[in-house]
């Protein structure tokens, strides 16, 4: 197995860059919030002090995005100024290469966690078809910045490279506040492990790197004021916002995948191509009963490293439980990297039992097949239109056509 592990993972990974840069440039608009990251990103090529300024009005159709910090899309921008080029290839390329590069770390984390080269395969190749954060990675939004940051820091973590490890839980705050979830776990590891003062880095370090994401910030002649203002702006949007949309969902209903979120249409005569956010529903329903399984062992076996999936899917997922704002599916993303940990590890675990090993490639293969059968409406393909209803009854959700 040793012997081809590294070609299959290589070959995982060609398949991940494959269907993540395939068609990326379509469509050519902005899709769902690139109206406000996309667009603000541009602005932030442009050197444009608007784009930082939440007391601006943006033009028609369109808004300045202030609401999350800043270093998602100032990679946006900077992909665009190296392409020289505003199109959505260009924006969208970053999310896209984080999105291959998220994959290559479940890898890595599962082989720390587990020890077990079949396990670390079957949870990458899982990963790879996971539709959410597929979507995320061909998306010019933050999401897929924060989540391939928050991997590289549990994995420098294991690794025991706190330096490494605290930067880059500061470049994933620097691009959603949402990364600060990642402190219970590595806090718990720590206890655990009786080296407390180890904590220190993650106190001192990612400020600094959130400070440092907002240099653009300051040398466009913004005060220290302004960015304490600023940092005032999103705490109260976040905790205060009381809007409605029809896609919103209750953060228990994300494992079950019922309500994906509909990001774009375009119609052509009897067809129309959808782009959902949505997840693998194979992956998600038998990654839920993985991780109920895998909390079991833990327990039984007193494995703290079983446990860890457990622990990083909680501590993403119960937050939303108290939080006063509206929410949406995409906000399950950095969950189902644990997710598809926890079941590469029930399905990998006992690869050489022959009987289980036929069961465990039947169950690859559906999840293969749920995800081709959905990827149509994750890219936008033309489809007839009374399509759609197919990819709804698969969800489970309702449908609004």
């Amino acid at each position: 197995m040793k012997l081809y592990s590294k070609y299959l993972i290589i070959l995982i990974l060609m398949l991940t860059a494959f269907l993540r840069f395939y068609r990326l440039d379509y469509p050519k608009g902005y899709v769902f919030d690139e109206v406000y990251h996309a667009f603000t990103a541009k602005e932030y090529a442009l050197n444009n002090p608007k784009a930082w300024e939440w007391w601006n009005t943006p033009p028609s159709g369109v808004a300045y995005e202030w609401t999350h910090p800043p270093l998602a899309k100032e990679i946006m921008a900077l992909s665009m100024i190296i392409f020289g080029s505003m199109d959505s290839w260009a924006w969208r390329f970053p999310g896209a290469l984080l999105g291959v590069l998220a994959v290559l770390l479940v890898y890595a984390l599962a082989k720390k966690i587990f020890h077990k080269e079949i396990i670390a395969l079957i949870a990458a190749f899982l990963f790879s078809l996971d539709g959410l954060n597929f979507v995320q990675s061909r998306t010019g939004m933050n999401d897929m910045y924060f989540v391939t940051f928050m991997l590289a820091c549990i994995y420098f973590f294991l690794r025991k490279s706190l330096i490494l490890s605290a930067i880059f839980l500061g470049l994933s705050l620097a691009s959603k506040w949402s990364a600060l979830y990642t402190l219970p776990l590595i806090f718990l590891f720590l206890v655990k492990e009786r080296k407390i003062l180890n904590f220190l880095p993650f106190l001192i370090i990612p400020p600094l790197v959130y400070l440092a994401s907002y240099i653009p910030f300051f040398l466009l002649g913004h005060s220290f004021d302004q960015f304490i203002q600023l940092q005032q702006q999103i705490w109260w949007y976040h905790t205060g916002l009381k809007a409605t949309h029809s896609y919103t969902s209750a953060w228990w209903s994300w494992p079950l995948n019922l309500y994906p979120v509909w990001y774009f249409v375009e119609y052509k005569e009897d067809q129309m191509a959808n782009i959902f956010a949505s997840g693998n529903p194979l992956l998600f329903w038998s990654g839920s009963i993985a991780l109920i399984l895998t909390l079991f062992e833990s327990i039984k076996k007193k494995s703290f490293n079983l446990f860890i999936p457990v622990l990083g899917f909680l501590v993403f997922l119960l937050p939303w439980a108290f939080s006063p704002r509206i929410m949406f599916l995409y906000h399950f993303a950095p969950c189902t990297p644990f997710l598809s940990l926890a079941l590469g590890y029930q399905l990998g675990r006992n690869w050489e039992d022959n009987k289980t090993f036929k069961l465990v490639v039947l169950l690859l293969v559906l999840i293969s097949l749920s995800f081709l059968l959905i990827y149509p409406y994750l890219t936008g393909v033309f489809l007839p239109k009374n399509y759609i209803n197919l990819f709804f009854s698969t969800n489970l959700s309702s449908n609004p056509f």
